[in-house]
């Protein structure tokens, strides 16, 4: 089940059951109404423009493992997809605990499976290239410390 309050909202709300939220308590939701349309127009970029950004990303890696494109290729696409459509989501819900709960799990797994841990982080770098030219700033550095999670991850297990 999918919530859609981000982890810290929902827990305020549960944690404040038979009584009003405290100011500090609805500080949170302050912060996610404020800072709401820039994620959205994030949220909406990375939609629109995922295909091209996992396919510039794709390009440099094939620059570089030609082989890896040529027997991996719509593995590397799917795998990328999905990490962009989770951050999409998460940074819509302004939810970074979401984000390692559903995707970085998923990742890890698939990353011991493959083994091929320096040539993704080639790939999410030029993910990260390619969505700093092409997003607007704003949406560019919410979309960085996801990225810079799935970097963290690929790191360890290098």
């Amino acid at each position: 089940m999918m919530h859609t309050l981000n982890h810290t909202l929902e827990k305020n709300i549960l944690e404040a059951d038979g009584r009003y939220l405290s100011s500090r308590e609805l500080d949170p939701l302050e912060q996610y109404l404020q800072s709401y349309k820039v994620r959205l127009e994030t949220y909406q970029q990375l939609r629109d423009q995922s295909d091209k950004l996992v396919l510039q990303s794709l390009r440099k890696l094939a620059q570089a493992y030609p082989e890896i494109i040529q027997q991996h290729g719509q593995r590397c696409k799917y795998d990328m997809t999905e990490v962009l459509r989770y951050i999409a989501v998460s940074i819509l819900r302004d939810d970074e605990v979401f984000f390692k709960e559903q995707m970085m799990s998923w990742l890890d797994t698939i990353l011991q499976a493959h083994r091929k841990t320096s040539q993704c982080m080639i790939a999410y770098r030029a993910l990260q290239e390619a969505i700093t030219s092409g997003l607007s700033p704003a949406s560019g550095s919410l979309v960085r410390p996801y990225l810079d999670i799935v970097l963290q991850s690929l790191q360890s297990h290098a």
